[in-house]
């Protein structure tokens, strides 16, 4: 595994191990329950899941991403590699309308349960999001991090640090 010295590849770090956290757990209910059994609506679990979701997108996927295409992506476009940018923009404009979906139908799974047509919608929806999300947080952990340990300089981290603070 690879060791981030500055502090906002650690926070970028730290925040892809919490996603895959929530993506984990998705998927085991997802496991659990199968495309034929939908979850009970009291189901403690489920609604802090839910909640989880939400939040995630609402909150983490959101800024991460509109930080990274406003602050990150143009160090990396002055110092000549673009490649990683594009390819992260075009999965982020993919991964985010997919989060959104989710995220609402979330919102009205934790208000009303979930019918047996609503969950088969969200477990798709959830199974796609997570096979994208994981397969991005792959190539930020194995390519952007890496690359900006690189040329980020210990002022620069501190004002990164210090913008993305402030989006959050």
């Amino acid at each position: 595994m690879f060791s981030f010295d500055h502090q906002i590849t650690r926070t970028l770090h730290d925040e892809h191990l919490a996603t895959i956290s929530v993506l984990e757990r998705l998927e085991g209910v997802f496991r659990k329950y199968g495309p034929k059994k939908t979850p009970d609506r009291d189901n403690d679990d489920i609604t802090a899941l839910l909640g989880d979701i939400i939040n995630l997108v609402e909150c983490d996927v959101k800024n991460h991403f509109t930080f990274e295409e406003g602050k990150l992506f143009p160090l990396l476009s002055a110092m000549g590699d673009m490649p990683i940018s594009q390819i992260l923009t075009g999965e982020h404009n993919v991964i985010l309308p997919l989060g959104n979906l989710l995220s609402e139908m979330a919102k009205t799974a934790r208000a009303d349960g979930f019918s047996d047509a609503a969950w088969t919608a969200f477990r798709q929806s959830g199974v796609e999001l997570i096979e994208r999300m994981i397969s991005h947080i792959q190539k930020e952990e194995m390519a952007l991090l890496p690359m900006l340990e690189d040329i980020v300089e210990e002022d620069e981290d501190a004002e990164l640090m210090m913008a993305y603070s402030e989006m959050r």
